[in-house]
């Protein structure tokens, strides 16, 4: 039997198998072909380009931050002064500079604002105040402070001892708030008086009901004192007490006592020569308050909690503004009371931080820098720090600003010059609804870079005592009638 090895018969009608594998190819090479042209971006699904086309923008949602919190006006209320007794907090001994990089809760430290134009000097002119004036306000008692040399100013050591027992507290002081205290000089001042309290509410609304009497028209506290504000009232500021309805200047009994805040530079001055008196030179004020000992508070060289009103208060004890007889323990050398906290104090002198470096400093009585753009506080206040309390501490605000921490208290000559002839009743100093033109002008120099406002700036106001001021027989202006 033999095999066939030949290949097989060729059969009929195979061209259908062919008709499907073609199709089946093309199939493959259509799919092949569009997917390439997906990837490529020659063919878009979606109606738009995917690559070699414009790119859409990312858009980037934020999370909403929360609402500020509102800051909570302080409260005025009356303190029962703190018992003696309390450990005494010695001070750090001297150590090397403390870099500005400990976070702390904000302090009352200054802020800087744009400077409005410096201001030229103007005397301050005392005169015989009005009877009546007197009785309504009840001047503070004048305490003496004695003549003689004495010396202004701080050293480097003091201020980094001051920094680390600052820093130690969890608050924020750098050596550079101390600078504008250097450098240490000698001062010789003449006999002077100096207000053992500080002006209070009662005192300073008597004088502004009185000066809106006079005037005969309302908001006085406006423009009443040498054209400029004299204060703010609840009508201009959420935090101050003095409560006004057009007719008169109020506050609540229970903190008529306490010192009045919110007053401006100007309404300080105001008030001081009405009352036949002045505002005190810086070098007088840090006079009354360390003496001739180089105390660095009033009371001697160690921070104590228990004497004055400041934000390191003893444990159980509320921070805020005292009644103006609190802590008598704290007093200075001369009796004067609360020179170191409570409120920040006006004082007559222009600001400039390089002023204890120039050759007026040492001169017999200075009176400060013969222009500015803002004036001296001292003594710090019940919301700051005891380095802010130091009774070397400088630090400035705007005069025509008023806020819940700078009062005042007023000065006085030595009784040894008459007192005066008064020309009447109707006169008050300051008590001008206009600006006084002799009283105003452009500095003749440039403000200090250092000088840096702490406070929003307004319109320039009238100048410091260009010598120490003096009693005389006249008094500085006449009531402006108009409204």
């Amino acid at each position: 039997m033999s095999r066939n090895y030949s290949y097989p018969p060729r059969r009929s009608g195979g061209g259908w198998q062919w008709a499907i594998i073609g199709a089946i190819l093309g199939f493959a090479c259509a799919a092949v072909i569009a997917f390439l042209g997906i990837i490529f971006g020659v063919i878009n699904l979606t109606g738009t380009n995917i690559a070699f086309g414009a790119t859409n923008t990312p858009t980037i949602i934020t999370a909403t931050p929360p609402p500020a919190t509102n800051t909570v006006p302080p409260t005025e209320f009356v303190l029962p002064s703190p018992t003696a007794g309390v450990a005494v907090v010695a001070a750090p001994t001297a150590s090397p500079t403390i870099p500005p990089t400990v976070q702390t809760l904000p302090t009352a430290s200054p802020t800087t604002f744009p400077s409005p134009a410096p201001l030229t000097s103007a005397q301050a002119v005392v005169g015989e105040p009005d009877t009546l004036l007197l009785d309504l306000v009840q001047p503070s008692e004048l305490l003496a402070v004695a003549g003689g040399q004495f010396v202004m100013g701080t050293t480097a050591a003091e201020v980094n001892t001051a920094v680390e027992f600052c820093v130690s507290e969890g608050a924020r002081c750098t050596p550079a708030m101390g600078e504008d205290a250097f450098p240490q000089h000698n001062v010789t001042l003449s006999a002077f008086q100096m207000e053992r309290t500080e002006v209070t509410y009662s005192q300073f609304l008597a004088f502004m009901n009185y000066l809106q009497q006079q005037r005969g028209s309302a908001n006085v506290h406006r423009n009443g004192c040498f054209g400029q504000p004299c204060m703010l009232t609840n009508l201009e500021s959420q935090t101050s007490s003095v409560q006004y309805d057009s007719i008169s200047y109020d506050v609540l009994d229970v903190i008529a006592n306490l010192p009045v805040t919110e007053v401006t530079w100007f309404g300080a001055r105001a008030y001081c020569e009405a009352i036949g008196r002045r505002l005190p030179t810086e070098a007088e004020w840090e006079r009354a308050a360390r003496g001739d000992d180089g105390r660095i508070y009033p009371w001697g060289p160690l921070w104590d909690p228990a004497l004055a009103s400041t934000s390191s208060q003893v444990e159980g004890v509320t921070i805020g503004k005292v009644d103006i007889n609190a802590y008598p323990l704290g007093g200075s050398p001369y009796g004067v009371l609360n020179m170191a906290g409570n409120v920040s104090e006006w004082v007559s002198d222009w600001y400039d931080a390089r002023f204890y470096g120039r050759p007026e400093a040492i001169a017999p009585d200075p009176v400060g820098p013969p222009s500015g753009t803002t004036r001296v506080i001292r003594g710090g206040s019940w919301d700051a720090r005891p380095f802010f309390a130091r009774t070397i501490h400088r630090q400035e605000a705007n005069p025509a600003e008023g806020t819940p921490f700078i009062g005042f208290r007023c000065a006085a000559d030595a009784p040894t010059a008459p007192t005066g002839n008064a020309q009447g009743t109707s006169l008050l100093p300051g008590a001008v609804g206009t600006p006084d033109p002799a009283l105003l002008g452009a500095a003749t120099t440039i403000a200090t870079v250092d000088a840096a406002p702490t406070l929003p700036p307004r319109i320039p106001s009238a100048t410091p005592p260009a010598a120490r001021p003096q009693a005389s027989p006249t008094l500085a202006g006449t009531l402006d009638p108009g409204g």
